[in-house]
Formats: structure tokens, C-alpha cells, sequence
């Protein structure tokens, strides 16, 4: 998966730098996840995000913005609760689509749709090793999204996004609901850079 991600970059720079119709770039970032409807609180699980984007001008504060990008979210115990131990890793391949309200010049408002497949799954329950997620979550995820965009220099940006499932990306044991409370929920934030590489002309 990391080598489509790579090779898709390559075809999306050269294609981006030959056309100029729209504008795009390269992200990477730290992502912070927990996982809403398990026993465990906190943004404890950290992680890796990283891909590519491509953006449009709308009008002339608004922006629509779709990516293609790696991020890894889970769950972990606190570390102030030495008696037991969780850790789950859920790998996504994840495509944002969102419209971008630019403000004060150097500020963008983010909000949107994302659309996530599980490429991998694991839990370790007891510290000793991972093994594969027991009961398993679900291969598709769609989430909402809500972000703040800061321009700090001519070609580069610095985004702090909020990711929350719409649907459960897991039930719980049992399959048990609590009202509103159907399952396991994706609740992830994400600190990432942004390096343009090329504009739109409009």
C-alpha cells in the first residue's frame, strides 16, 4: 500500500507541474486517536499521517480540496494504569473531501466528508504482541471532518484537523448498543504540514 501511495505521487507531480489547472502538493504529519466506546480515554494512541492533495479555486474564499493519505489510528491504555495494558492499530488509507474558507489571509476554515479503508488491524491486550483485531473492525470507514489552516510561508501550511467516525467502525462485544451509543468510533486529530508544489491558474 505504502508503494502505491509512493508511485501515485510520482504520477500526481508530474501530471500537476505539466497542467497547472489546479493546485497541489505533498502532507505529512503526527496524528492523535482514540477509540470512543472502549474502556479507554485519552488521545493516548500516536501516529503517522502522510499523502498527497489536490485543491481548486471555487470562488474567491473558497477552495475544494480532495487527498489521498496514509493514517494510522488506535487506541492505548493510559500510562497512569500500570494493571493493565490495551494498544489497537488501525491502519487507514483515507480520501478527504473537503471545502477550504480562506480568512485574514494566511487562514482557511476546513470542513468535509472522508472515505477510509482498513489495511491492517491489530490489539495487544496484555502487552506481550500484537495479534490480529478480535472482534474484527469493519474494512470501510466514513467520517466528518472539521479543520484550521495556517499559511506560514509562500508555499507551505500547517493544518489541525478533527476526524470523528459517522458510523461505528466496530460493534461491541456482544454486539451491544447503549442508546445513542451503537459502537467503537474513530476519534482522531491530526498535526500535519503542507507543501505546495503548484498552483491553480484560476
Amino acid at each position: 500500500m505504502r508503494k502505491a501511495l509512493f508511485y501515485a505521487l510520482i504520477f500526481f507531480i508530474s501530471e500537476v507541474s505539466y497542467g497547472q489547472t489546479f493546485g497541489g502538493g505533498v502532507m505529512a504529519g503526527l496524528s492523535a486517536s482514540q477509540l470512543d466506546g472502549d474502556n479507554w480515554g485519552g488521545y493516548n494512541k500516536a501516529g503517522l499521517t502522510y499523502g498527497i492533495y489536490t485543491n481548486a479555486r471555487l470562488t474567491k474564499h473558497i477552495d475544494a480540496q480532495l487527498e489521498l493519505r496514509y493514517v494510522q489510528k488506535g487506541s492505548k491504555s493510559s500510562e497512569k494504569d500500570q494493571t493493565v495494558f490495551y494498544l489497537s492499530k488501525l491502519n487507514y488509507v483515507e480520501m478527504p473531501l473537503f471545502l477550504k474558507y480562506n480568512f485574514l489571509e494566511r487562514f482557511s476554515f476546513n470542513i468535509g466528508i472522508a472515505a477510509g479503508y482498513l489495511q491492517k488491524a491489530t490489539e495487544d491486550k496484555d502487552g506481550i504482541g500484537d495479534l490480529p483485531a478480535d472482534p474484527e473492525f469493519n474494512k470501510f470507514e466514513f467520517s466528518g471532518l472539521a479543520g484550521v489552516e495556517y499559511r506560514f510561508l509562500k508555499n507551505m501550511f500547517f493544518n489541525v484537523r478533527f476526524n470523528y467516525s459517522i458510523l461505528p467502525v466496530r460493534s461491541h462485544p456482544g454486539d451491544q448498543t447503549f442508546y445513542l451509543n451503537q459502537g467503537q468510533y474513530n476519534n482522531l486529530l491530526t498535526f500535519s504540514v503542507y507543501y505546495q508544489i503548484a498552483r491553480s491558474n484560476g
